[in-house]
C-alpha cells in the first residue's frame, strides 16, 4: 500500500515562511535579508504549501500600487519560493490558485511582481504577463516586471 501525502495550503505567519525564503531566495546572504518591510501591515497575508508538516512552497502578498499599470486594488507578491526538493510537482501551482482566490476576497483587481528570469515560465503558466524590459535588482539578479489580473 503507498501512503498518501498530506497536503495543505494555508494562511501562516511570516516567521514560518522566512527559512524557505533565506535557503531558496537569499542563500548566502543575511538571514535578516529575509524580511520584508511590510509582512506585519494589516491585510499583509502569507500563503504555504504544506507537505506532511513540511512548508515546500510560500509567496507574501501586500497591498501596493503598480507604477506599470492602471488598478483600483493593487497587490504585490514577494517572496514566493518552493524548496529546490519539490519544485515542478505543482505545489507552487495549487499555492498560486488557493492565493487568486484570497485575493479576490480582498478585492484585488492587479497582482504584481518581480520577477526572477527562472520564475518567468511559471509565472506565465499561472496568467502573468510581462511589461517593459529586464532590468537587475542589485545582489539578488536580473528580472522582468510581471502583472496578473485578478
Amino acid at each position: 500500500m503507498i501512503a498518501q501525502l498530506q497536503v495543505e495550503i494555508n494562511k501562516v505567519d511570516a516567521e514560518k515562511i522566512k527559512p524557505l525564503r533565506h535557503s531558496e531566495l537569499r542563500k548566502g546572504q543575511d538571514f535578516s535579508t529575509t524580511s520584508y518591510l511590510k509582512d506585519y501591515e494589516e491585510g499583509t497575508f502569507h500563503m504555504a504549501c504544506i507537505l506532511d508538516g513540511k512548508i515546500v512552497t510560500c509567496a507574501t502578498f501586500y497591498a501596493q500600487t503598480s507604477m506599470k499599470i492602471k488598478s483600483n486594488n493593487a497587490y504585490r507578491l514577494r517572496g514566493m519560493a518552493t524548496d529546490s526538493n519539490f519544485q515542478r510537482k505543482g505545489y507552487a501551482r495549487n499555492l498560486m490558485v488557493e492565493s487568486f482566490k484570497e485575493l479576490k476576497k480582498s478585492d484585488c483587481d492587479i497582482l504584481w511582481c518581480n520577477a526572477r528570469l527562472g520564475a518567468v515560465n511559471f509565472y506565465k503558466s499561472v496568467g502573468f504577463k510581462i511589461i517593459g524590459e529586464l532590468f537587475d535588482i542589485e545582489a539578488i539578479g536580473p528580472h522582468y516586471y510581471m502583472y496578473k489580473e485578478i
